[in-house]
């Protein structure tokens, strides 16, 4: 018997490319990127159906990474290579954040945290960290990622959701070939899991058009997880 959760809440944070370019210099030239790191399709793919649609609870960012990355800490270690919240640089490519920018995304940041606390409502709510990654990084694909703290899935939930997958004869990794899990501050413990999906499973990356048949028998899988792991 796996533990049961009373509510699950998504967080979509990379799915967008709106404003990607602001205050970068060069960015006619920063598609390419942009396209490589976003997180194409991330809410419709994770979408719950609409019979539990009143237990499972979508927050997407609807900005890109490029503008404002909500998945960074506020003291992250990535600040010092210029991505932090505010990304002031990325490979080629760098920006300027002035002072007038910078509250304004973290205003962004917070407000996004407290969308996710506020649904985030006893020690019984499960957060599902979703988002993919480019299919030349890993034959991977899935991966469930996750911290190694008082967040972190039971054996019984990890074991069921490697179970599921490997059913479907999708190879899945654990932390691999990214881990952690966002967990935003509540004065109780509850639980996060991450999922990584390579983009070769559901969408083609040149074109970023959806494979229509992937894309539904994935979305099917991850509605039949919610289902089996709600109360």
């Amino acid at each position: 018997m796996i533990n049961k959760f009373s509510n699950i809440v998504l967080n979509v944070p990379h799915s967008s490319i709106e404003c990607y370019n602001e205050g970068w210099k060069g960015s006619t030239f920063m598609f390419p990127l942009v396209k490589r790191w976003t997180d194409w399709h991330t809410d419709l793919l994770f979408a719950p159906t609409s019979d539990i649609a009143d237990r499972v609870h979508m927050v997407r960012f609807p900005f890109s990474r490029f503008h404002c990355d909500v998945e960074r800490l506020l003291d992250d270690p990535l600040k010092e290579k210029g991505q932090g919240i505010a990304y002031t640089s990325f490979e080629d490519f760098t920006r300027d954040v002035d002072d007038r920018l910078h509250i304004k995304l973290i205003d962004l940041w917070h407000e996004h945290q407290n969308k996710l606390r506020a649904l985030i409502s006893d020690e019984k709510t499960l957060v599902i960290d979703c988002h993919s990654f480019p299919s030349d990084l890993s034959d991977v694909e899935v991966c469930l990622g996750y911290n190694n703290d008082w967040s972190k899935p039971c054996d019984d939930v990890i074991g069921f959701i490697d179970h599921l997958f490997s059913a479907k004869e999708i190879k899945l990794a654990m932390n691999d070939p990214y881990s952690n899990s966002i967990t935003p501050n509540k004065d109780f413990h509850y639980t996060s899991f991450m999922l990584e999906i390579n983009k070769r499973c559901y969408m083609y990356e040149d074109t970023l058009e959806l494979n229509q048949i992937k894309f539904q028998k994935l979305n099917i899988l991850l509605n039949k997880l919610y289902l089996s792991l709600l109360e």
